[in-house]
């Protein structure tokens, strides 16, 4: 069977490195956020326990105390485990790796700046290995996938001709990433919204425990048990960051759109060389925020 032209080339044919890169981004993000995850289960467990009594006759002491020191103990050492492993850093270093080696292999495979038709195909190749070295300098990924980092179907998209490497760059790069930042943005605030239902629920739990303490219903006090699990689910929506997501999503999603309504199939080498580069940055540009607004520092190489 074979295989239409706008097929020649999709994301899932991209470079080993961009897979290496984005094998160890998804890990090291899961990491992270597991330990994230059970740095705040100590934390409330430690208001838990501490609002129980656990105590014998013998020796008078309150062993709850003690449960709750221990869960604050645990939460101390798995913060300095969290620092000394480095997974937030490693999650942006590879996951800006992948992008910047993803819309490198899209401006090879289609011809755009700065790997443009009348250039060589030697000097395309010398360069293309060049800027991938570049992203790959002091890159911590332990995965190194067998292949070629320019491979037959990225080739073979650039041998094609000006007509089919257009329509491959319009559906399968920037039709592809419009319908992927939309769904993005709206997962992204849907569970915004969950969560921020489940803090208000938490709210409503508190008041209804300062209720009860007030006309003295319940010997136990819930109010601190509550208080750190409202902050837990605070917390844990922050450092996810899922309403800056959605917006920054969506409006990426919307200047991809535009880009893609510009597409021009009769554009001449140069004009397309340059819409690429064009395309490339606005797509760029949302992978760059995103990144220095993670760390600070971490930015893309086109």
């Amino acid at each position: 069977m074979t295989t239409p032209p706008h097929e020649a080339f999709t994301w899932h044919q991209l470079p080993p490195f961009f897979q290496d890169a984005d094998a160890e981004s998804i890990r090291s993000k899961r990491r992270y956020f597991g330990q994230l995850r059970l740095n705040l289960l100590f934390l409330f467990l430690a208001a838990a326990i501490g609002v129980a009594t656990l105590s014998t006759s013998d020796d008078g002491l309150d062993w709850a105390g003690f449960g709750a020191a221990l869960a604050f103990i645990s939460s101390i050492l798995l913060r300095l485990y969290i620092v000394e492993q480095r997974d937030e850093r490693r999650w942006y270093e590879c996951r800006a790796a992948a992008e910047s080696c993803k819309t490198l292999a899209w401006r090879y495979a289609v011809c755009g700046d700065p790997f443009p038709e009348s250039m060589p195909a030697d000097e395309a190749r010398r360069l293309f290995i060049a800027r991938l070295r570049e992203i790959s300098l002091g890159l911590d990924v332990v995965d190194v996938s067998f292949g070629l980092d320019i491979n037959e179907a990225m080739e073979r998209c650039r041998a094609a001709d000006r007509g089919t490497r257009i329509e491959t760059y319009r559906d399968n790069r920037l039709a592809e990433q419009v319908a992927w930042y939309a769904r993005m943005a709206k997962l992204r605030d849907r569970q915004s919204r969950v969560w921020r239902r489940l803090a208000l629920l938490g709210e409503l739990v508190g008041i209804v425990a300062g209720v009860l303490k007030a006309y003295r219903v319940l010997s136990i006090d819930l109010l601190g048990v509550v208080s750190a699990g409202v902050a837990g689910i605070t917390a844990w929506a922050q450092a996810q960051r899922l309403e800056t997501e959605a917006s920054a999503y969506s409006l990426t999603a919307r200047e991809i759109r535009h880009i893609l309504s510009l597409t021009d199939a009769g554009a001449d080498a140069e004009a397309w060389g340059s819409f690429v580069d064009q395309a490339e940055s606005a797509i760029s540009r949302e992978h760059t925020m995103w990144a220095s607004g993670r760390s600070g520092k971490v930015g893309l190489t086109d």
